[in-house]
């Protein structure tokens, strides 16, 4: 079994119109958690996006023609949309070639560069489906070709879960000392590393910290308390 990693971009800068709406309302696409094409030709996707809570509700409803329903959730570090929608003809000869080759994807699909929907996603199958399928990706997206290598399944850890930035934030942690007892480094330090805020910088570990022990001990609490479900056309 082999994995290929690629970069997809679009040439008109979006695989859906929902994207550059979300980017006119300042609501960064930060990963795809998961997406599936059903068999009515729907899709659904679970988006994973930074960004004030009416401002993803404006930018959902200029796009509502598209849209059957959505679900919107609050987390520690985000937001987690669930949408229900009619794909673009691009999104949907993408999927199809992922079910005509045999093709898995490995949650989650990164966004490298939200400006120009650049998605960075590994897919599982053959060597000889994942070239044969490069060759034939419609016109209107760019493929860069980042890697291809042998899968190995034993390799996926809680840390390959994680986006691109949160494991820089906790590989930056773990190496100054962040989480030695006791502790060497402060979040204010580990943010002037990275360029950013301390505030970020907790948010990020925070979340991690909190999906880590989510994964290892299973919990049965219900979480529809933070919850927003809202069907289309509702205020």
């Amino acid at each position: 079994m082999r994995y290929g990693t690629f970069v997809l971009t679009p040439d008109r800068g979006w695989f859906h119109p929902k994207e550059a709406a979300f980017r006119d309302h300042d609501v960064t696409m930060v990963a795809i958690r998961n997406i599936t094409l059903l068999a009515d030709g729907t899709v659904v996707l679970l988006n994973e996006l930074n960004g004030p809570t009416s401002n993803i509700l404006d930018a959902l409803a200029e796009t509502e023609d598209d849209m059957i329903d959505y679900q919107l959730t609050d987390t520690d570090d985000g937001k987690l949309l669930r949408c229900h929608f009619h794909p673009t003809e691009l999104v949907d000869s993408l999927l199809t070639l992922l079910e005509e080759f045999a093709v898995l994807p490995e949650y989650p699909l990164e966004f490298v560069e939200p400006a120009q929907s650049s998605l960075k996603l590994t897919l599982i199958a053959e060597e000889a489906a994942l070239r044969e399928m490069i060759d034939v990706i419609p016109e209107g997206v760019s493929v860069d070709l980042l890697r291809i290598g042998t899968y190995d399944p034993e390799s996926k850890t809680l840390f390959s879960g994680l986006t691109e930035r949160k494991r820089e934030v906790v590989r930056k942690a773990v190496e100054k000392g962040y989480y030695e007892i006791p502790r060497e480094v402060t979040c204010e330090e580990i943010a002037a590393e990275l360029d950013c805020s301390a505030g970020t910088v907790a948010e990020h570990l925070q979340a991690i910290e909190s999906q880590f022990v989510t994964e290892i001990v299973p919990a049965g609490y219900d979480t529809t308390a933070r919850e927003s479900m809202r069907p289309l056309g509702s205020s």
